[in-house]
C-alpha cells in the first residue's frame, strides 16, 4: 500500500472528521452532542478536530460545503448534470438526482443536521452569514448554473430568485418527509419543479 503524504493524511482526517460530524450532529443534536463524540466516531483524537475546525459551528458549516460541493455525490451530481445534452434533459437529471438521494437516506441525515443547525446558527452573526452562502446564492450568480429551462418563463426570474425558490423547495419537502415519509414521496419535488417551469413555459405559449 502506497504510504500517503502529510496532505493526504491532513485531507483525509478532514474528510473522515466531516462525515462523522453529519452522523453525530444528526442522531444526537447540535447540542447533543460534542467535539469529543466526533473524534471517536471518526475514530481521531479531539486534536484532530481542532487543528481543522476552531469550534462546532464552524464544523457543521464545513460539512454543509463539503456535502454541497466536496463530497463524492456532489461530484457525481456535476459529472451527471454536465453530461445534460440539453435543458429539459439537464432539468430531468437535476431532479432525478434529489430524487436519488432522497431515497438512498442521506438527504434525511442531512436535513436532520441542517434543521437542528438553523435555530443554532440563528443566535450567532458569524453562523448566521455562513450559513446563508449555502441556502440564498449571491445575486450575482451565473444563469447558466440554474437547471431551469432558458426558454421557461421561470428563467425570466433572476437566477439568484430561482435558487431561492427551487431551495425553498428543498427544505420544504425535505422537513415534510421527516415528519410524514409515507405520504411524502421525494417524487413530489419532481413534480413540483417540472409542473413550475413547464406551466410557465406554456402560458408563455398560449399568450404569444
Amino acid at each position: 500500500m502506497t504510504r500517503m503524504t502529510r496532505d493526504e493524511q491532513r485531507q483525509r482526517n478532514r474528510t473522515l472528521l466531516l462525515e462523522a460530524a453529519e452522523r453525530i450532529f444528526a442522531a444526537r443534536g447540535v447540542a447533543g452532542a460534542s467535539l469529543d463524540d466526533v473524534a471517536l466516531e471518526a475514530g481521531l483524537t479531539k486534536g484532530a478536530v481542532y487543528s481543522n475546525f476552531r469550534d462546532k459551528g464552524e464544523l457543521i458549516l464545513e460539512v454543509i460545503r463539503y456535502r454541497q460541493a466536496l463530497s463524492p455525490e456532489a461530484q457525481d451530481f456535476r459529472a451527471i448534470l454536465d453530461r445534460a445534452t440539453d435543458d429539459d434533459e439537464r432539468l430531468e437529471a437535476w431532479c432525478d438526482i434529489w430524487i436519488h438521494t432522497a431515497r438512498s437516506g442521506d438527504r434525511g441525515s442531512y436535513a436532520r443536521l441542517l434543521f437542528d443547525f438553523i435555530p443554532y446558527a440563528l443566535r450567532d452573526d458569524r453562523l448566521t452569514a455562513g450559513l446563508l452562502e449555502f441556502i440564498s446564492p449571491s445575486d450575482d450568480i451565473l444563469a447558466d448554473a440554474s437547471p431551469i429551462p432558458t426558454d421557461s418563463r421561470f428563467a425570466r426570474i433572476p437566477p439568484a430568485d430561482q435558487f431561492r425558490i427551487l431551495t425553498a423547495l428543498d427544505l420544504g419537502l425535505s422537513a415534510l418527509a421527516l415528519f410524514d415519509p409515507e405520504n411524502v414521496s421525494p417524487e413530489l419535488y419532481k413534480t413540483a419543479v417540472l409542473s413550475l417551469a413547464r406551466t410557465l413555459h406554456e402560458v408563455r405559449d398560449r399568450a404569444e
